[in-house]
């Protein structure tokens, strides 16, 4: 039992740099507190069962992109007697949460942020809540009001253990007027999405002048893997290999894009900036001095506040509007260690997901809402395009292994776009090492 929690711990803080949401420490005055939850079941609290309030983890960047505020007073005003709390926080030591939560106390309620790759050390230990159609899934919350796509991200091994409270689809964000100039938008300025890679790099091509880039990939720190996968859904359809669990390196369509990424660098139409600093691609964008970005889809409501709305639209990545993109989610996680858990339900049903929450971000920074019917009545036009490869979008793949994949993806993409390798021994190498890294989910105990 000890080596197993040992594990945990640091499987946790292995994937600290990347982890997205947690929890503060634990005040020394902390008592514990017998999780009052069981697999399926949410135990009942009231206003009057004592202390109501209600600590709400939010990583800090959220805080500027929804309103907290104004769903917090709300909140307290419908529910008399309680109080909402927020700690923002950045890059957490996930191993504070992991220690408490595994002695059965907790500094938060409900922790917003991350995805599933996050919660599976949590899940795999039986420290978070798992939703269910008894405790959450049910009156205008059933599964099917939600993107699909944007729900499986919160689901590991069949089990719904986060609800997603943002989603991101991975998209190509473009400079309309750079397009306009080019000849990539029909008679009423619609943009003509490229069907192929050889057609990217010929639009990539016509874009790149003095001072332009034609396209721009987020081939750096935490996208790599989703940058490709989505490269690949366009192409082949299909993530894995013939056992439907390695990520596949060595389909020929799946060649053919990778050595149109290497020309695309060897004749200087896009560029690998991103490996040396990770927002280089959305700084240049939103400079406009990049034509096209595969990026999340939301960079293009974000370029617009700067470009101006006309500006800026996004097609789909090659291929995507068929076979779908790569989405994913930041997420709401409930610790088992909290008693009160009913009342963090009631928040996310009531707030999170409440329809001037979500479609206030939707507008001005295009953070994508979870629940279906919030799209009905969006002015931009190129939501309905974003829409149409999110509703067919696959999500990356759980391996307990992810970050040592994308840190070697990373690794393996800029020796081969700086030709240091081929696309055939990029292929080759990501191949062998998909052999050394674990593929499970890390769900089984």
């Amino acid at each position: 039992m000890k080596s197993k929690k040992l594990w945990s711990a640091m499987l946790a803080a292995a994937m600290a740099a990347s982890m997205l949401w947690g929890c503060g420490a634990p005040s020394t005055d902390s008592k514990k507190t017998e999780s009052v939850t069981t697999k399926d079941t949410v135990a009942q609290q009231s206003p009057e069962s004592g202390d109501q309030t209600l600590r709400v983890t939010v990583q800090a960047w959220m805080m500027g992109k929804y309103d907290f505020e104004r769903i917090a007073k709300e909140f307290e005003a419908e529910n008399p007697g309680v109080k909402v709390v927020y700690n923002q926080v950045d890059n957490v030591d996930v191993t504070t949460s992991m220690l408490e939560w595994s002695q059965g106390k907790t500094t938060c309620d409900l922790a917003l942020g991350g995805d599933r790759s996050e919660t599976v050390p949590y899940a795999a230990n039986d420290y978070v809540v798992e939703f269910t159609d008894d405790n959450f899934f049910n009156g205008d919350f059933t599964r099917d009001k939600f993107i699909d796509s944007f729900l499986e991200s919160g689901n590991a091994d069949g089990v719904q253990y986060m609800i997603p409270l943002l989603g991101e689809v991975l998209g190509c964000v473009v400079n309309i007027p750079m397009m306009k100039e080019a000849g990539y938008v029909d008679a009423d300025g619609k943009i003509l999405p490229a069907k192929s890679w050889d057609d990217m790099y010929e639009y990539a091509k016509n874009l790149t002048k003095d001072g332009q880039t034609g396209l721009a990939i987020d081939w750096g720190n935490n996208m790599a893997v989703k940058a490709y996968d989505a490269c690949v859904m366009g192409v082949n359809g299909n993530l894995y290999e013939s056992d439907g669990k390695t990520l596949n390196f060595t389909a020929e369509p799946v060649k053919g894009m990778l050595s149109v990424w290497q020309n695309l660098v060897k004749d200087g139409y896009t560029t690998t900036d991103v490996f040396a600093d990770a927002e280089a691609n959305r700084t240049n964008f939103k400079a406009g001095h990049v034509a096209m970005h595969i990026a999340p889809a939301s960079r293009w409501i974000e370029a617009g506040e700067i470009l101006g709305s006309d500006n800026v639209g996004i097609m789909p990545i090659p291929g995507t509007d068929t076979n779908g993109s790569i989405s994913y989610i930041h997420g709401a996680v409930i610790p088992k260690a909290s008693d009160k858990q009913e009342l963090a339900i009631k928040f996310i049903k009531d707030k999170l997901l409440q329809a001037q929450f979500q479609m206030d971000s939707m507008g001005a920074y295009g953070k994508m809402s979870p629940i279906k019917a919030h799209y009905e009545n969006l002015k931009n036009p190129y939501w309905p395009e974003v829409m149409e490869f999110t509703e067919k979008a696959s999500t990356p793949p759980l391996y307990k292994d992810y970050t040592k994949l994308d840190t070697n993806m990373q690794i393996e993409l800029q020796k081969m776009l700086t030709g240091g390798s081929t696309a055939d021994e990029f292929s080759t190498n990501m191949s062998k090492f998909m052999t050394t890294i674990d593929l499970e989910s890390g769900m089984k105990k």
